[in-house]
């Protein structure tokens, strides 16, 4: 009985800890997921881009994948320490194959979500991958064509290692460093070893940069797993320092401690390049930047003309109010590129003037910077009867974001 009983607990232990590595995993696979779709959505929107089929069906299996995991772990990791004994004392070798299958999925799952091409051409005989650069010029990314030809001047130059976009959110700093990021992509004679993206996001974890780079340099040794933070940057610095690499950081919201994730600082000996994208100047200057670069918000003049490009001028026009009320709604946009790109879009079919009434009771009760969920709001062309619902939620709390629409 007392063997029987020991052996019991050894394997509730050994499920405790599969049920946390399964959290940690679907965690992982959780940010990696909102990385790819925000880089879709971003063309889709854009550039009017279709997304790649082995894409969407990764999108699929993912979403799909973290859910079940996710009910997994509140049944088998309840809060109640009592119910969670029960649960595992009464059919631990049940429950133990389980989580170790769906560990192994989520980590199989994960291992398939690094594309370097998310989009194709949406046209009828187009055909083929289409990675988004400066070359190709599109009237929805004016003011940013300078921005980018800026940054990749500075890839080019030996003096500067280190370059930091910043600006506020909406303003097109993901798009600059996308742009250039898969401009290098298509010169396979670049001059680098290695370009490699990292998205960063608020809460930063250093094992999950470590953990990206790692994939993109090739280092597969199944030991990885059990490496320290310590020795896993130790064998990213032994690759990287012999090696060219463009590193793209995106959405950084505090100091990235580069020398601890193992990155060997640019230098004009290895004539690498780190960029990366900050809401913060303060950021810029934590980080070392060499060559700092503001994105600064549209003119009237240029914001006006791009928002009546995608809603198109007949549609602006095809009514007195509508043709002022268009006018509000554009200075709603606050000179943000990607916000007069997505709402001037989404209000080319609304044709009468309480659609575009509607758009801008929306757009004025948000927060002065307004984020994604009020563009979608209105992209999603969800324009209610404002007069019939008092109580219009518009969703998300203001923060100081850098998220979203960048």
């Amino acid at each position: 009985m007392g063997k029987d009983f020991k052996s019991m607990v050894t394997r509730c232990i050994y499920v405790s800890n599969n049920a946390k590595k399964l959290k940690t995993i679907t965690e992982e696979l959780r940010d990696l997921h909102n990385s790819v779709m925000k880089r879709v959505k971003m063309y889709e929107d854009q550039q009017k881009l279709k997304r790649l089929e082995k894409v969407q069906v990764w999108l699929r299996q993912s979403d799909a994948a973290i859910k079940e995991a996710e009910e997994m772990l509140m049944m088998y990791m309840p809060s109640s320490a009592s119910n969670g004994s029960n649960v595992m004392m009464s059919s631990s070798h049940k429950i133990d194959k389980k989580i170790s299958k769906m560990l192994k999925e989520v980590q199989e799952i994960k291992s398939r979500g690094t594309f370097d091409v998310v989009v194709e051409n949406s046209g009828v005989g187009g055909g083929g991958s289409m990675m988004i650069s400066t070359v190709d010029r599109d009237d929805q990314t004016v003011g940013l064509e300078a921005v980018s030809g800026l940054v990749w001047r500075c890839l080019t130059v030996d003096n500067t290692g280190i370059i930091g976009l910043y600006g506020v959110e909406g303003v097109g700093k993901t798009t600059v460093l996308t742009q250039v990021n898969n401009r290098l992509l298509q010169h396979k004679s670049n001059g680098f070893d290695f370009v490699i993206w990292v998205f960063v996001s608020k809460n930063l974890n250093l094992e999950k940069i470590q953990d990206t780079i790692r994939e993109k340099i090739g280092f597969l040794d199944r030991s990885w797993t059990n490496k320290t933070e310590e020795e896993k940057a130790g064998k990213i610095f032994e690759i990287l320092s012999k090696k060219r690499f463009a590193l793209f950081l995106d959405d950084v919201w505090e100091k990235v401690d580069l020398v601890k994730a193992g990155v060997p600082p640019p230098d004009g000996q290895n004539r690498s390049k780190i960029v990366f994208t900050t809401c913060s100047d303060e950021v810029c200057r934590e980080m070392g930047t060499q060559t700092k670069i503001k994105m600064e918000k549209l003119s009237w003049e240029r914001a006006w003309d791009l928002f009546k490009k995608n809603a198109g001028e007949e549609t602006v026009k095809s009514h007195p109010d509508i043709a002022k009320v268009a006018q509000e709604v554009a200075a709603k946009c606050d000179g943000l590129p990607l916000a007069l790109v997505t709402i001037g879009r989404a209000m080319a079919s609304k044709k009468t003037p309480q659609e575009w009434r509607d758009a801008l009771y929306i757009l004025s009760n948000s927060p002065p910077n307004f984020s994604g969920p009020i563009l979608s709001q209105v992209a999603g062309q969800e324009l209610v009867d404002v007069h019939s619902r008092n109580n219009l939620a518009v969703h998300g709390e203001q923060k100081d974001s850098c998220v979203h629409f960048d």
